[in-house]
């Protein structure tokens, strides 16, 4: 299940969650309905800013977990009222008024379980600084759940907002048609307040993808039972990044791939890791098929 949807979803993506059974994990939460009440206020915060301490994530206000036989299952709660007391409001409140300092960008998105119940699903970005709940401590999840914080932890996220953040962006291939084969043009944009002065970068490409005579170059590597090649590049020297702004790799460093190939294997990812100054190692990864879209397909 995506997460990072979550401010999307609707009934029919919560009932997918619990009939596939999609046990709570380090982004993900669930809590029973009585979770939500007025002697439960710290808790709240306290679920909520651990998870804007950690690395983001969701919480379900109205899905429990069972305990059937040693078998954890999901069930849907009762809900809550529709005009009742707890309401969007009443939760936006308890969570603004209570965490320090505010998070920004939280999203709570009610979804109707039936004609006059709802749940609520809360969408938690990451937070730039070290964010305390209403018992002025902090906490950080830890084994799935919410557990306070050593001071250096949260000296570390404090800094968080003072080291460099970079985002890597595949964009639509450049398709040759005389061989049938494509190439990516790699996009690095700084979305951090600081300015970059160093960075490289990582790119883990399918081995299948890849055109016979382009294999030069690429350490061999398996991810998750497939094949890969590993290709890396520098950022050229003083090609500093200032806040908001980005620039473009020479995409030389990279192989061509086999467009017909891809129209095959789209389902496969292509994982990324970019490395900044005196920065922990940033990764992610991206569906084939959510860069090259049908590009190809009109092209060919």
């Amino acid at each position: 299940m995506d997460i990072s949807n979550a401010r999307n979803w609707n009934l029919r993506d919560i009932r997918n969650l619990i009939d596939n059974n999609v046990l709570e994990e380090k982004r993900l939460e669930y809590k029973a309905c009585a979770a939500l009440q007025n002697i439960y206020k710290d808790e709240i915060s306290k679920d909520v800013s651990s998870f804007a301490n950690s690395d983001g994530g969701v919480i379900i206000y109205g899905i429990k977990e069972v305990d059937d036989n040693k078998t954890i299952r999901l069930e849907l709660d009762e809900g809550y009222d529709i005009n009742g007391k707890i309401n969007k409001e009443w939760l936006e409140n308890v969570i603004y008024s209570r965490i320090s300092p505010k998070i920004d960008d939280i999203y709570i998105n009610p979804i109707e379980i039936s004609h006059d119940k709802v749940i609520y699903v809360v969408d938690i970005p990451k937070g730039s600084t070290a964010h305390m709940a209403g018992n002025y401590r902090y906490y950080k999840r830890r084994n799935f759940k919410s557990e306070p914080m050593e001071d250096y932890e949260v000296r570390d996220v404090m800094n968080r907002q003072i080291r460099p953040k970079l985002q890597l962006r595949l964009t639509v291939p450049r398709y040759i048609p005389q061989d049938s084969t494509y190439s990516f043009r790699l996009m690095v944009k700084n979305i951090s307040q600081v300015m970059v002065k160093y960075f490289a970068v990582r790119i883990l490409i399918p081995e299948a993808l890849i055109e016979g005579r382009n294999f030069k170059g690429g350490r061999r590597t398996h991810v998750k039972g497939i094949m890969y090649r590993e290709y890396t590049k520098q950022g050229d020297y003083k090609q500093f990044i200032f806040p908001g702004f980005h620039v473009f790799l020479n995409n030389k460093f990279l192989p061509q791939l086999s467009a017909e190939k891809s129209r095959v294997l789209k389902h496969l990812k292509i994982y990324w890791t970019i490395y900044s100054d005196y920065n922990n190692p940033q990764e992610g990864d991206v569906e084939l098929d959510k860069i090259i879209g049908d590009r190809i397909e009109k092209s060919s």
